[in-house]
């Protein structure tokens, strides 16, 4: 009986040091990237002219998706607001025929934006591939991070700890249904991105074929 109440406290003792040592993290996450990240275009320095729009799901007739629409007006915004004059679109190619980066280059040129003033990324395979990639492939080391405010912490922490000169702007622009979800999801995604720059990860993807690089 003692041994197994002095296993059971240990564990319960492990779990609550676990607990509050992953609440300080999230804590000093949040409060080192917040001063990097923006709600208003027009508090945006003027040397940051380089967008990078984060890929997302797409709905199922093949159209954008509320948070990847969300961060395309988004961008869209600050381009005619004359904040950005480049626009990097970072996805996933699915497959040949159908994927979302196609999906995302389409919906900013028919809303007006000129071909030369795009970039596709299409290894975006997630945060960490899009951050590595515009730096290293494309690089480009001054950008702004156009996306969900749940999801400029961590793009902006990686951003910072490769060495790009990075700031966030916030891109929600609608109540999203599965907010609370995403938010949870975060609390790992964070811990991953600290063990993926730790490790000095290689995307799964260096260059693709559907990349424009000049």
């Amino acid at each position: 009986m003692r041994i197994g109440k002095f296993i059971i406290t240990r564990v319960t003792a492990l779990f609550i040091i676990g607990t509050l040592s992953l609440l300080v993290f999230l804590i000093c996450l949040q409060a080192y990237t917040s001063r990097f990240i923006f709600q208003d275009k027009f508090d945006i320095p003027s040397k940051y002219r380089v967008g990078v729009v984060y890929g997302a799901k797409l709905n199922p007739d093949g159209t954008p998706g509320t948070y990847l629409k969300d961060r395309l007006d988004t961008a869209l915004d600050l381009y005619y607001s004359d904040k950005i004059n480049i626009i990097i679109l970072s996805g996933e190619r699915l497959n040949h025929n159908f994927n979302e980066i196609d999906v995302m280059e389409q919906y900013i040129l028919d809303n007006g934006v000129p071909i030369e003033n795009t970039y596709i990324d299409a290894g975006g395979l997630d945060t960490y591939s899009t951050v590595y990639r515009v730096k290293n492939i494309f690089q480009f080391d001054k950008v702004i991070y156009i996306t969900q405010n749940f999801h400029l912490t961590r793009a902006t922490f990686l951003g910072k700890m490769m060495g790009v000169d990075c700031i966030g702007y916030n891109a929600d622009r609608s109540k999203y249904k599965n907010l609370n979800e995403h938010k949870f999801r975060e609390v790992f995604a964070n811990i991953k991105a600290v063990l993926d720059f730790s490790k000095d990860r290689q995307p799964d993807v260096l260059v693709d074929s559907k990349d424009s690089i000049n």
